[in-house]
């Protein structure tokens, strides 16, 4: 049995429902604590008990009254920052409270590909994480943190527990959104920076070509599809992360890719096709389309402004297809005279 848990409102809940499905199809037995954020999301698992018999729904409230220096943040940051400090006070309260074996956090943006149970090495270690594993070209990115907190797993014993508490503690401290180079921290995640020698040999890093595959680490990579299967390197992926895809439109869609210098590869456009024609059927089935797109008839003013801004966007041709945009390559004084105009 694997015990997962992340959180999520409605805005993420068709991407939570994609994460879901993935695990459903790929692990044979596991339990997901979902953190609810909001009315729309509880009710929705609370209406579909039956569908989800592998979910615990959780509310603020449940781990807020158990953590009353975790509720008294809500006073003193953003709500990100806010979200952030939940990363490790949420596992910390699942494995008190369930006095489960393990749990795994999870970022609701997650898909699996492949059975996660190999990345369980629990025998070994106390503690797995993933690294960024920056491509080269933006290596100079670690300054923000080595490792990504979307994929990591605890054990329920005196190491997991330490380093939970220590971590829970450092985020209940601080947990803004920027970086502070005086105290060398980021958000949660820079102080998981000297984790793997403070409790080496007790902790695993995901140092493959299979786990934690995001747009930051896309050029380490050759990504291939075959017999509707996706591949890192020739190796099956078993997971991927796919942070910053944001829907504007029915065809149109942020990626990330110019941040992180992504070269194009036709094996990355279909994996993040299999993931849209995901996220439109839940969204269909929700019902819930008006929370996650621009709605317009036409490439409006608004619109434009994003794709000018995102640089490198993703165009859906058909069901079956999307391209790479890059709107970098319209001249500077053209691309500023558009957002002076419609600014």
């Amino acid at each position: 049995m694997l015990h997962f848990t992340t959180f999520f409102d409605k805005n993420y809940l068709s991407r939570g429902l994609v994460l879901i499905e993935s695990l459903q199809k790929y692990t044979s037995k596991f339990e997901l604590y979902i953190l609810c954020l909001d009315d729309f999301t509880i009710e929705y698992f609370n209406k579909n008990k039956i569908q989800y018999p592998e979910i615990t729904v959780l509310t603020l409230n449940d781990v807020e009254k158990e953590d009353q220096e975790l509720f008294a943040c809500k006073e003193n940051r953003s709500t990100i920052e806010y979200y952030f400090t939940l990363s490790p006070c949420l596992p910390l309260f699942l494995l008190k409270k369930y006095a489960i074996p393990h749990i795994c956090s999870l970022d609701a943006d997650i898909k699996f590909y492949a059975s996660p149970n190999t990345l369980f090495d629990l025998n070994k270690y106390s503690i797995i994480i993933t690294p960024h594993k920056f491509s080269q070209e933006i290596k100079y990115k670690e300054k923000s943190g080595k490792n990504n907190v979307s994929f990591q797993i605890f054990k329920n014993d005196q190491v997991g527990i330490s380093c939970l508490e220590l971590w829970r503690k450092q985020c209940i401290d601080w947990c803004k959104d920027e970086i502070d180079i005086e105290n060398d921290r980021f958000a949660d995640q820079k102080y998981l920076d000297n984790w793997e020698q403070k409790y080496t040999p007790n902790i695993k890093v995901l140092n493959d070509n299979v786990s934690g595959l995001a747009s930051w680490n896309l050029n380490n990579y050759a990504i291939t599809k075959k017999d509707n299967l996706f591949y890192s390197n020739g190796e099956r992926i078993i997971f991927y992360h796919f942070h910053h895809n944001k829907f504007l439109k029915k065809r149109w869609a942020t990626n990330g890719f110019k941040a992180n210098q992504v070269r194009n590869q036709e094996g990355i456009n279909e994996i993040y096709n299999d993931y849209w024609n995901n996220i439109i059927k839940f969204n269909q089935l929700l019902e819930i389309k008006k929370e996650v797109y621009i709605r317009t008839k036409s490439l409006s003013k608004k619109l434009l402004l994003v794709l000018l801004e995102e640089q490198t966007v993703f165009f859906r041709i058909s069901k079956n297809k999307i391209i790479s945009l890059d709107f970098s390559k319209i001249p500077f004084k053209v691309r500023n005279l558009i957002r002076k105009i419609y600014a």
